[in-house]
């Protein structure tokens, strides 16, 4: 039997080979790629951008920690001075007028020894420690805050903070048209043949209902005055975390009602 073997080299050339050749890369482009590449993670891994700035919680945390007493006692006394100097100005304008008739036979030299008296009283008393928290707490418990996203210009990190904040003098104008805390009071001068003699000997108790009256107002009342001030931003790259780097002391103050 005679075998075809023509028929074999025609399917031979008939088949199709396919040969795949691998990409040749240099050694010295290699290297450039994987450099390039370990910058770019360097990069994501160390950017202090890649971490989110939580600016409200970062406030909210500040705030709190420096309404504690043993860390800011300057600004409770702050508070309280204002309060005071406000709320003895406000006496002093309106005395003869909450005293009604017993006020017709002060002159305004009386009025104004009145007054100092009732100033020296009224720091006496707001001088104690329980009585200064209770005066901040009141405060500060209708204060609020805004806080922006920070932004970066310049190279420094910063964000826009708004507080708002309680209106001591309004609630000190409430104080004082309050009938029942001149009451008390006009009961205290009545009762004594010299009033500044007698005011000088206040107890304590006596004048504790105007931070009464005052915690009563404060309570029910909104926070109706702003001061927006500027919060700057670093990062620690050790900690790997925000920090706060710098803040406008004005915001402070206005938390305690101060601005």
């Amino acid at each position: 039997m005679r075998v075809n073997t023509g028929s074999t080299k025609k399917a031979e050339k008939k088949g199709v080979s396919f040969t795949w050749k691998r990409p040749q890369i240099s050694i010295k482009a290699a290297g450039l790629l994987g450099a390039v590449l370990v910058l770019v993670f360097a990069i994501l891994l160390l950017k202090p951008s890649a971490g989110k700035i939580d600016t409200q919680a970062m406030m909210e945390e500040y705030f709190a920690e420096h309404s504690e007493y043993s860390e800011n006692e300057n600004l409770y006394r702050s508070c309280f001075s204002y309060m005071v100097n406000d709320l003895t100005a406000q006496f002093s304008q309106n005395i003869k007028l909450s005293l009604g008739k017993a006020g017709e036979n002060f002159t305004d030299e009386d009025v104004r020894e009145f007054s100092s008296k009732m100033g020296s009283v009224l720091s006496e008393f707001f001088s104690r420690d329980n009585n200064l928290e209770q005066l901040a707490e009141s405060v500060t418990g209708r204060s609020y805050f805004e806080a922006e996203k920070a932004k970066k210009k310049d190279g420094i990190v910063s964000a826009a903070v708004t507080v708002h904040y309680l209106d001591i003098p309004d609630i000190n104008r409430q104080v004082i048209k309050d009938s029942t805390s001149l009451s008390e009071l006009t009961k205290l001068i009545k009762n004594r043949s010299s009033v500044w003699m007698g005011l000088s000997e206040i107890a304590f108790g006596d004048v504790s209902f105007i931070l009464d009256r005052f915690e009563e107002k404060a309570g029910g009342s909104t926070a109706d005055k702003t001061y927006t001030g500027t919060v700057e931003f670093t990062y620690n790259k050790e900690e790997k975390r925000w920090e706060i780097s710098s803040v406008d002391s004005g915001l402070l103050d206005a938390w305690f009602g101060i601005q």
